[in-house]
C-alpha cells in the first residue's frame, strides 16, 4: 500500500530503468558524496597554494598591473618561509594564468564574412567550442553524479492517486519527447543559451554581446548558482555599427540579422553534426553514453527573441516569436493562437525564395513576419527555435509592471495630491523589515532602478496603497490596484519552483482573471491614459504555463541569473582593459576566472578531505555570521534560538517592560502555562508539583530565532531568520510567525523569546500576541485580522515559519502573501480552510 506523500519516479522507457517508489522522508535526488582522494596539488602550475591565492585575490579585486606589483612586493616582504613565494611582478602572475588556462576550454577567435550591397563585410567573433565546454563538465567527477540523462516523470501520492509534478527541464515534456525521437540508447545533452547586449559602462557607448551557456542536465541549484557547473560565457557576438547611409533600410536590418545568425552558426558548429549522428562519450562512471546535443531553452528578452526566430519584430503582422497572434490582438490574452514551428518557418522562407520578383518574395515573408535569412538553429536536429524560446519573468515584470502598471499607479496617486503621495511614501517606509526584501524610501519618486527594486515595490504595493486608492475616493485607482493584485498572483504562480496539475490550472485561471480586470481598466481609463497596452510582453503571459509544462519551472529560463553575470564583465572592462579592442581582454579575464573557480573548488575538496570532512558551521550566537547559516540537512533542528542575553530575574524583566501589559505577572502566568504544558507533552512536573518560579529566578532572553521549515512548494528545507529584538541595527524588530495550534494554524507577533530551566529540562519558549483568524489579504478588499490583547506563551517548536504582516491601524494586521512562493501557497490554503472563496 502506498503512503501519503510517497514519491514515484518513472524513467523514459528507452532508459531501461524500472519505476521506483520512495517514502517521502527517504527520497533524495542528491547523489552520494564521492570518496575518491582529491588532487594533492590542485593549485599547479602555481608553485604553491600561497601563490595561487595571491593571484586569485588580484583577479577578484581587478587589480591593474601596477597594483599587482605593489601587492607582490608587500607579500615578499612579509612572506613566511613555510611556502615558497617566487612572484616578482604582474608578468609572473599572467604567465602562470596562461600556463593553467588549458584546464578548461578557452576562446577561439574567428572572422566571419557577410555580404552587403556588393561588398563583403567582416566581423570578429570569439567563442568556446560548445561540445568541448560540455565535455569539461561531463568529465568533472564532482558534477557528473548530479547530471540526469534520462527523462523523468515524478509524481506524489495524495492519498488517492499519484499527482505528477514538474520542476527541472528533464522532468518536463520536451525533454521526454526529444528522447522518444532518439535512437535506442540515445541521451539528450540539453543546452540552455542566453544572449543579450549589455552596456559595459554607465556613461560610455561601448557595448558587449555575451552568449552564456548552461547545461540543463544539471539541477537548477547548480545550473543557476555560482561557480563550477553554473553559467559560462561561451561567446562574444559582433555588434554591427550603424551606417548612416543605410540605417533604417530593410536590407540593413536583414544584414544585421544575417551577421547574428552567421556568428551563431559558428558557435553551434561543434554541436550541429553531433545533433544528427550523436557522439559517444566515456563518462566518469566508466559507462560510455551516446549523447545527442539539443538546444532545449533559449533565454532572452523580446528583442533578442525576434532576432533568434528571425521575425520582424513588434511592428510586423505577427509580432510573437512563439505563436501566430495578429498584431492587433496582442492585448487579448484570453485567446490562444496556433504555434509557430521551425518547419513551417523554413517552408515559408523556401516558398518566398522561389518567387520571381523581389516584391512577391517580400509579400510572402510579410504574411508570416519572417526574414529571408537562414536560421542558425536550423542546423540543430531535435531543436525548434520557436519552441526553445521561453517566457522571461524578469522582463515580463519590467515591461508590464514597471513601465505600465506601476507607472499608471504613480500617475493616479500624484493626481490625488501631495498628501496622498506623502502617505504612499510613508506606508512603504513603515513596512516591517524582512530578509531579502528591500526597505524602500521615497518610492513615489523612483523612475529608474534595476528589476529587483521594482519586484520588491510590487510585493508591497497592495498593502501600501489599499487605504489610498479606495473604491470611493478613486474608483479608477482601485480598479488598477485590483489589476495589480491579479498580476501579482500570476507572477506568484509563475515563480513556483515546483508545479502540479493543480497549480498549472490555477495559474492559467490567474492569467485569465488578470486579463479580464486589465481589459476593464483599459476601457475605463481610455480617456485619461495614453498608455499603449497592445504590446508583446503582455501577450507573452499566454505562454507562461505552456512553457512550464514543456520545459519546467520558470527559474530554468529566467534571464536574471544570466544578467547577473554582466557585472563581472563590466568590472573587467572598467578595471582591466585599456578601452580599446576590449573583447579579447575581457574574455581573457573571464577565462582566468573560470580556471580560478575550478582550482578553488579542488582546493576546497582537498581541505575537506584532509580535515576528515568536518566543517565548523559557526555559532548561532555570533550575530555577525548567523545569516549565513543555512542548513540543507533535513535532520537539522526545526528551531534554534540565538543572540542570547545575560540571564535576568523575572523581577527585572517585568520592570523593564512595565509599560507593556503583556508582561504583567509574567512569571505567574508562566508558572500556569508550564504546569499545563509539561503534562501535555508528558514530561514530569518538578517534584510532582506545580511549577513555582519566583520573582528572583532567572531566565535567558534570546533575540534571534532560526526556523527550518518544509516548503509547501518544493518540499525542500528552507530557513527563516527571525528577530525579536528591541534594538536590531538601531531599530526595534519583532517579527511575526505562523503558529500550529491544536485547532488550526494562526498568525502571531513575537514579543519575547527566552529559555528557562525546569528541573533538569531546558525549554525554549516564546511570548506571542496571537491573531484569532487564519486568513490573509482578501482579494476584494481588506479582510483584516483582529488581535487578542492578551499575549500567550507558546513553545517555539509550535512555530511553523516566519510571516510578514503589516500593521493596518492600531489592532489590525494584513498578511503579505507575495513575499515568497511558500507564503503565497500557505495563505491560499488558509483561505480555503477557512471557507473563503479564492476568486480567479
Amino acid at each position: 500500500m502506498f503512503q501519503v506523500d510517497d514519491i514515484k519516479l518513472e524513467y523514459h522507457p528507452s532508459s531501461g530503468i524500472t519505476p521506483e517508489v520512495h517514502a517521502f522522508n527517504e527520497f533524495k535526488r542528491r547523489p552520494p558524496t564521492s570518496s575518491a582522494p582529491p588532487n594533492k596539488r590542485p593549485w599547479a602550475p602555481f608553485k604553491s597554494r600561497l601563490e595561487f591565492e595571491i593571484a586569485e585575490l588580484a583577479l577578484e579585486a581587478c587589480l591593474n598591473n601596477d597594483q599587482t606589483d605593489r601587492l607582490i612586493t608587500l607579500c615578499n616582504r612579509c612572506a613566511s618561509q613555510s611556502e615558497k613565494f617566487t612572484f616578482k611582478n604582474h608578468k609572473d602572475i599572467r604567465e602562470r594564468w596562461e600556463a593553467v588556462s588549458h584546464r578548461t576550454t578557452g576562446f577561439t577567435h574567428d572572422v566571419i564574412s557577410v555580404p552587403y550591397d556588393d561588398s563583403i563585410r567582416q566581423f570578429e567573433l570569439y567563442y568556446r567550442d560548445l561540445w568541448e565546454w560540455a565535455a569539461d563538465l561531463l568529465r568533472d567527477p564532482r558534477l557528473f553524479p548530479h547530471m540526469v540523462f534520462d527523462a523523468q516523470c515524478f509524481s506524489k501520492f495524495d492519498g488517492k492517486t499519484f499527482v505528477r509534478f514538474i520542476d527541472e527541464p528533464f522532468t518536463a515534456e520536451t525533454f521526454w519527447n526529444v528522447q522518444s525521437q532518439l535512437p535506442p540508447g540515445g541521451k539528450p545533452l540539453a543546452f540552455v543559451l542566453y544572449v543579450d547586449k549589455t552596456r559595459l559602462s554607465s556613461f560610455g557607448t561601448t557595448r558587449g554581446y555575451p552568449v552564456v551557456a548552461r547545461l540543463a542536465n544539471l539541477p537548477a541549484n547548480i545550473r543557476n548558482g555560482q561557480g563550477v557547473g553554473s553559467g559560462y560565457v561561451v561567446g562574444w557576438l559582433p555588434i554591427v555599427k550603424e551606417d548612416r547611409d543605410h540605417a533604417g533600410k530593410p536590407s540593413w536590418v536583414n544584414f544585421k540579422n544575417a551577421v547574428w545568425h552567421e556568428s551563431f552558426s559558428k558557435i553551434l558548429s561543434s554541436l550541429a553534426s553531433k545533433s544528427h549522428t550523436g557522439q559517444w562519450f566515456d563518462c566518469p562512471d566508466n559507462v560510455p553514453r551516446w549523447f545527442f546535443p539539443i538546444i532545449l531553452i533559449l533565454s532572452a528578452d523580446y528583442e533578442e527573441q525576434c532576432i533568434m526566430s528571425l521575425i520582424r519584430g513588434i511592428k510586423c503582422l505577427w509580432p510573437c516569436p512563439v505563436c501566430l497572434v495578429p498584431h492587433d490582438e496582442l492585448l487579448n490574452t484570453l485567446k490562444c493562437y496556433p504555434p509557430r514551428t521551425a518547419t513551417q518557418s523554413q517552408e515559408v522562407v523556401k516558398a518566398a525564395q522561389a518567387k520571381v520578383t523581389a516584391e512577391e518574395k517580400e509579400e510572402k515573408l510579410k504574411e508570416y513576419g519572417l526574414r529571408d535569412i537562414m536560421n542558425a538553429f536550423s542546423t540543430m536536429m531535435h531543436t525548434d527555435v520557436h519552441d526553445a524560446l521561453s517566457w522571461d519573468r524578469l522582463h515580463f515584470n519590467g515591461g508590464l509592471y514597471r513601465d505600465h502598471l506601476w507607472a499608471e499607479l504613480q500617475k493616479i496617486v500624484v493626481g490625488l495630491g501631495r498628501a496622498k503621495v506623502a502617505q504612499m511614501d510613508k506606508n512603504y517606509e513603515a513596512f516591517p523589515r524582512w530578509r531579502n526584501l528591500k526597505h524602500l524610501a521615497h518610492v513615489m519618486s523612483i523612475s529608474f532602478a534595476d528589476g529587483s527594486v521594482y519586484e520588491d515595490i510590487s510585493k508591497m504595493v497592495v498593502h501600501a496603497a489599499h487605504a489610498i486608492l479606495t473604491e470611493d475616493d478613486s474608483p479608477l485607482g482601485y480598479l488598477l490596484l485590483c489589476c495589480i493584485r491579479h498580476f501579482l498572483e500570476v507572477d506568484a504562480y509563475a515563480a513556483l519552483e515546483v508545479h502540479t496539475t493543480e497549480t498549472l490550472s490555477a495559474g492559467r485561471h490567474a492569467v485569465q482573471a488578470f486579463s479580464t480586470y486589465l481589459q476593464q481598466y483599459i476601457e475605463k481609463s481610455a480617456e485619461e491614459s495614453d498608455k499603449n497596452w497592445n504590446f508583446p510582453k503582455l501577450h507573452m503571459s499566454v505562454h507562461i504555463f505552456d512553457n512550464i509544462k514543456a520545459k519546467g519551472a520558470t527559474c530554468n529560463y529566467n534571464t536574471k541569473p544570466n544578467e547577473r553575470m554582466h557585472g563581472s564583465l563590466k568590472d573587467s572592462y572598467l578595471l582591466r582593459t585599456n578601452f580599446r579592442d576590449v573583447a579579447p581582454q575581457i574574455l581573457r579575464i573571464n577565462h582566468w576566472q573560470v580556471v580560478a573557480e575550478s582550482i578553488r573548488r579542488h582546493i576546497s575538496d582537498l581541505d575537506e578531505y584532509e580535515s576528515g570532512g568536518s566543517e565548523d558551521s559557526g555559532d548561532l550566537e555570533d550575530l555577525g555570521d548567523v545569516d549565513d547559516l543555512v542548513s540543507p540537512d533535513a535532520n537539522a533542528p526545526h528551531v534554534r534560538l540565538g543572540s542570547r542575553q545575560a540571564a535576568q530575574t523575572f523581577e527585572l524583566i517585568e520592570d523593564a517592560h512595565k509599560k507593556d501589559a503583556a508582561f504583567t505577572h509574567f512569571w505567574v502566568k508562566l508558572n500556569n502555562f508550564l504546569t499545563d504544558f509539561l503534562q501535555v507533552i508528558q514530561l514530569p512536573l518538578p517534584g510532582g508539583k506545580r511549577v513555582q518560579f519566583k520573582a528572583s529566578d532567572k531566565i535567558t532572553e534570546c533575540r534571534f530565532l532560526k526556523v527550518n521549515y518544509e516548503s509547501l512548494v518544493d518540499w525542500r528545507l528552507h530557513t527563516d531568520y527571525l528577530r525579536c529584538s528591541p534594538k536590531f541595527f538601531n531599530a526595534a524588530r519583532f517579527d511575526c510567525v505562523f503558529i500550529q495550534t491544536e485547532a488550526k494554524v494562526i498568525f502571531g507577533h513575537l514579543l519575547f523569546l527566552f529559555e528557562c530551566i525546569v528541573g533538569d529540562i531546558t525549554l525554549s519558549l516564546a511570548l506571542i500576541h496571537p491573531f484569532d483568524a487564519p486568513t490573509g489579504v482578501r482579494l476584494r478588499k481588506d479582510k483584516h485580522l483582529n488581535i487578542y490583547l492578551q499575549a500567550e506563551f507558546f513553545s517555539v517548536r509550535s512555530i511553523i515559519r516566519g510571516a510578514l504582516l503589516v500593521p493596518d491601524g492600531s489592532t489590525d494586521y494584513l498578511v503579505v502573501d507575495t513575499v515568497d512562493s511558500d507564503m503565497f501557497i500557505r495563505v491560499r490554503e488558509l483561505h480555503l480552510a477557512a471557507g473563503h472563496p479564492i476568486r480567479i
